[in-house]
Parts: C-alpha cells; sequence; structure tokens
C-alpha cells in the first residue's frame, strides 16, 4: 500500500500541473476562435466622433444611445430630418489613415476628404500647400 501511495503521490502533482495547462489553452483557445468567427464585414476598423464606427465593409454605423440602437450615419442624420448621402465613402476603409470625425478623412497617402454638408458630398481638398 505504501509503494502505491507513493507511486500516486509522484504521479498526481504533474498531473494536475497538467491538466490545469490543458485547461488554460482550452479557454484561450475557444477566445481566439470566437475571434475568427466574428471576423468579417462588420468588423469595427476605426472609432469617430463620440460615438461612431467605421466597419470593414465602409459603413459608418452611429450608436443611438436615446434609441438604444446603432444607424448607419445617413439613417441617423435621417432620422433628424437631414437626409443625407456620406455613405459610400470615398475611399475603401483599409485607405482611412485618420477620421476624427464623419466628414473628415485623411488617407495614408496623406490626401484630405471633406464631406460638405450643405451640398451633400464628397469633395477631395488635396493637402495643405507647403510652406517656404
Amino acid at each position: 500500500m505504501r509503494s502505491f501511495k507513493r507511486a500516486l503521490s509522484q504521479v498526481l502533482p504533474p498531473a494536475m500541473i497538467a491538466l490545469t495547462l490543458l485547461a488554460v489553452f482550452a479557454i484561450a483557445g475557444d477566445g481566439q476562435n470566437a475571434d475568427k468567427a466574428s471576423s468579417g464585414k462588420n468588423d469595427v476598423v476605426l472609432a469617430f466622433g463620440p460615438n461612431g464606427v467605421l466597419t470593414r465593409d465602409g459603413t459608418l454605423w452611429v450608436y443611438r444611445p436615446d434609441k438604444g440602437i446603432w444607424l448607419t450615419i445617413d439613417d441617423s442624420f435621417a432620422e433628424e430630418g437631414h437626409p443625407t448621402h456620406v455613405l459610400p465613402l470615398p475611399v475603401a476603409p483599409a485607405e482611412i489613415a485618420q477620421m476624427q470625425t464623419f466628414g473628415f478623412i485623411v488617407t495614408s497617402s496623406g490626401t484630405c476628404w471633406f464631406y460638405d454638408l450643405s451640398k451633400d458630398r464628397w469633395k477631395n481638398i488635396g493637402v495643405p500647400p507647403t510652406s517656404d
């Protein structure tokens, strides 16, 4: 019986460690799989303003806390009685380097785009002039 207890005491701690490690890796694996499963057109690429996001498919979404829902930027403006045509964006989401607000985009090449709300259209405004 002593030899069984000794054998058990030598096997049990490494087995407990192995089971613990397996559990940790299984949990981490589930998290990675969940990220991969959610990978798609609605992945958030960047945030803008106080409650907006740009998704991989080029849609600008605004969370409306007053309604508790997400709306596209155009639908959100329409809800307020101001129909717009912000979408589609003038450049692909992958080309956007910065966008602090929905109406101003800086591309990865440095070109600036401005959404003219009064004319309801995007305008390529280039880059600022060089100062000499």
